[in-house]
């Protein structure tokens, strides 16, 4: 091994654990198998190896071990309590132990007479903590030493030292500091559209779009972006002759380690389906399994600050970001918890709560929903004249019919959009004056109850002095634009009537 790896690999520092060595171990497996979703390998770690290599999330980590019989033991812990676990959970489980050996066999060869002491003394971080509770359970379950199963209650009361962390991350939430802007997003939104258009795209660009498309859309993590395969990507043509993309991926989110769930599917947003396309042809003609040719999240990522970049785009700010801002426009356009869990492949509706939350704080703020919601399920395009009826809007689909949230009110019967209304990232209602895929409905009194609420939200940036924010420019335009839609649809009912 290289001198620069024996530096980056992770060790432990030597100490004689005569206690622990003596107690009767359950027997662990000789062989363990990981497989790394990121980099499509599997690391086969072996007890009695000084040194561990494995891939997590793309990216090469090795452990070195002290001497036998440290060795052995650090190890059978790893293999009594990891298997079956992520790779990132096994690094952090691995890590932690190496990292902190002399306090975990302090914490138990002391015994649970003297475990809080030890703990508050020696654990400060939630990897730490919860390293530390997996051995512990470890040892009560099987009755070692001074710990037996009448101790489960004290191993459950201990700090996990994460209700600070998660409450941080709780309120941010909730002041909808995770969030990209509207102007932010709607950025985004013509990089992908403008992009849609181009003619010859080279397989970077097609890949960074991609990546785009589906964390922006639908939330999804770096790792399951990364670990679709080719079989997992369905181009098809509906009845309309409209394109149809569907993406599988596995729910990444997991619970003490375990994953949660199995595959999720998704459709891609039809204008935005040539991105995911193209890139399967590319990855089709390279003779790769995987979609995406990224190793890891960080190259990932590089190419979509790239792609934007080209357009005069600055992608400033992390993939999370779009995950959260679609996670809170769900929440914004009224979607239920169990909605939002579902969209984010949760266990719980912990972060869906937060989420909810900020929705409420958000009364006097414009909506900022990104896609579908109940109203929009189905997809069916159609193309009619300037105006459609009361009558004719009715007789629609629902997801042609345009509603949304405005300021406090729930705005409906606008009109219906030309394309889907599901895929569209703009905000509904607001958005939609001034579109050229929206065609107005000839009813006065569902425009008026707009720019009632256009208008109340105007009120509120004056009020505040924030009339020169993106946002409030785009309230007077789209106010302007329902002023007109309102005055037209008047005159030609009343030309009608007369």
């Amino acid at each position: 091994m290289s001198e620069r790896k024996r530096k980056e690999a992770i060790h432990v520092p030597t100490r004689d654990t005569p206690g622990l060595l003596n107690w009767v171990w359950p027997a662990s497996p000789r062989f363990f198998r990981l497989y790394d979703k990121y980099a499509d390998t599997e690391a086969v770690l072996e007890a009695g190896a000084e040194v561990w290599t494995l891939s997590v999330q793309g990216k090469k980590q090795e452990f070195r071990f002290p001497s036998e019989p440290v060795r052995g033991l650090q190890q059978k812990l790893v293999m009594l309590t990891q298997v079956e676990r992520s790779p990132s959970t096994v690094y952090k489980f691995t890590r932690s132990l190496l990292l902190n050996w002399t306090l975990y066999a302090r914490l138990l060869e002391e015994g649970p007479l003297h475990v809080q002491q030890s703990w508050d003394e020696g654990v400060h971080d939630i990897d730490t903590a919860k390293a530390a509770k997996t051995i512990l359970r470890l040892v009560i379950n099987s009755s070692l030493g001074a710990w037996s199963t009448r101790y489960e209650d004290l191993v459950k009361g201990l700090d996990t030292r994460a209700n600070a962390t998660i409450a941080a991350q709780r309120g941010k939430i909730r002041r909808r500091e995770s969030l990209l802007s509207i102007a932010q997003q709607a950025e985004l939104v013509r990089v992908l559209d403008a992009r849609a258009l181009e003619p010859a795209l080279l397989e970077q660009q097609a890949e960074g779009l991609a990546a785009l498309a589906l964390a922006f859309q639908h939330g999804m993590r770096p790792v399951q972006i990364l670990s679709i395969k080719l079989e997992h990507v369905h181009s098809l043509v509906d009845a309309s002759g409209d394109p149809v993309c569907l993406v599988s991926f596995h729910q990444a989110k997991q619970k003490d380690g375990e994953t949660v769930g199995g595959e999720m599917l998704r459709q891609v947003n039809p204008e935005w389906a040539r991105h995911v396309v193209l890139l399967l042809e590319y990855a089709k003609s390279a003779g790769r399994t995987r979609l995406f040719s990224s190793e890891n999240g960080m190259d990932l990522w590089s190419k979509v600050r790239k792609v934007c970049a080209e357009v005069g785009v600055k992608v400033d700010f992390n993939i999370n970001k779009l995950r959260h801002s679609s996670a809170q426009a769900l929440a914004d356009s009224g979607h239920s918890r169990k909605s939002i869990r579902w969209f984010l492949g949760h266990a719980n509706d912990n972060a869906a709560n937060s989420y909810v939350k900020a929705s409420r704080l958000q009364g006097n703020l414009i909506n900022e929903a990104l896609g579908a919601s109940k109203l929009y399920d189905s997809m069916v395009s159609m193309a009619f004249g300037e105006f459609v009826t009361v009558e004719e809007l009715s007789r629609v689909a629902e997801d042609e019919q345009i509603g949304g949230i405005v300021g406090d009110r729930l705005v409906a019967g606008i009109g219906r959009c030309r394309t889907k209304q599901s895929a569209c990232r703009y905000d509904p209602v607001i958005s939609c004056y001034g579109c050229h895929k929206y065609i107005p409905a000839l009813s006065p009194a569902a425009h008026m109850e707009a720019i009632a609420g256009m208008r109340e939200q105007v009120l509120v940036f004056v009020k505040a002095g924030d009339d020169t924010s993106s946002s409030y420019l785009q309230m007077r335009k789209a106010l302007a634009g329902a002023q007109r839609a309102l005055d037209d649809s008047r005159r030609i009912l009343g030309a009608s009537r007369g």
